[in-house]
């Protein structure tokens, strides 16, 4: 396992990492930076150690065993020393050990920039980020989380373990949001998108013609919300433009200066009337959905969870 650590030959204090004796490692540490940084740390030096142990062990400096693994160990050590390269984080699991041995150790100095990197697995682990903010104490990266997920993202994986690190409440207001969100959201969507309220906005006489297209567009456009709660106009206007357009109905009615001044030419679709109708209820959906997240997620999140 590769370590700055392992090679400081003018440290005064090791440190034996690893839960069982045949994968413990060696770290040869300075006693007076782990002490700035860990009161922890700095409380634990002074206790005596075991007469004879670094005898046996043929050294001169006190020998401690810790029982974290090696690898997140390592990874605490990177961060408290100055000038070191700080490690990646490669999942919310070991984000989540590293919390865990920060918070025993008493580093506060590491929870910036740890929880900074909650965000590099937003949204694609958020419920685990979810639950790594619950257990710490971290409401707004809670919060934020919750805001992000979706009801695909407790599913596929195991959460046993995790999960059991958080409150039965903390983790029924996360499923309650998620839910809630998805079907009142695609209510939204039906209302706004479905054939007979888009028919209201049209005097084409050809609107008939185009009624699979609409339940389709009604159809995609829920389904993408389904996987990104927080779309953005520019993510529906990509749903729509992978759809198929409409027929063309071959429609000759007069182009009022209304939709002029809103810059719907759009003779591709014959129909002129039809694809502004559409672009100004995408973005009415857009809005109504990004309101309808901020509400439920206040509501929802209403008692924060204690925060450090």
């Amino acid at each position: 396992m590769p370590s700055n650590f392992l090679t400081t030959v003018d440290g005064d204090i090791i440190l034996r990492a690893g839960p069982e004796p045949d994968s413990k490692h060696d770290f040869r540490v300075h006693k007076f930076i782990l002490s700035l940084a860990s009161s922890v740390f700095k409380d634990m030096f002074t206790l005596p150690q075991p007469p004879d142990q670094n005898q046996n062990e043929g050294l001169d400096i006190p020998i401690i065993d810790v029982p974290d693994s090696p690898e997140i160990f390592n990874m605490i050590l990177r961060f408290i020393y100055p000038g070191v390269e700080p490690p990646e984080i490669a999942n919310v699991s070991t984000l989540a050990a590293l919390f865990s041995a920060a918070d025993k150790y008493n580093i506060l100095s590491i929870y910036p920039v740890l929880k900074e990197s909650m965000k590099m697995f937003l949204p694609r682990d958020s419920f685990m980020v979810y639950i790594t903010a619950c257990r710490f104490g971290f409401s707004e990266e809670a919060k934020e989380a919750a805001r992000v997920s979706n009801s695909l993202s407790m599913v596929d994986r195991d959460y046993d373990e995790a999960v059991q690190h958080i409150s039965g409440p903390e983790l029924y207001r996360f499923v309650r949001f998620v839910q809630e969100r998805e079907h009142k959201g695609q209510a939204k969507i039906q209302g706004l998108l479905s054939w007979s309220h888009l028919r209201g906005q049209s005097t084409c006489e050809h609107w008939e013609d185009g009624r699979d297209f609409y339940s389709l567009l009604e159809k995609e456009v829920g389904d993408a919300f389904v996987r990104n709660p927080c779309l953005e106009l520019k993510d529906l206007f990509e749903v729509f433009d992978k759809i198929p357009d409409p027929p063309r109905g071959g429609c000759d009615l007069p182009k009022s200066a209304d939709w002029y001044n809103e810059g719907g030419d759009d003779d591709a679709f014959s129909c002129p009337l039809v694809p502004m109708s559409i672009r100004r209820n995408l973005r009415e959906v857009v809005v109504e959905l990004q309101d309808l997240n901020y509400m439920l997620l206040r509501r929802a999140f209403a008692k924060d969870i204690a925060s450090r």
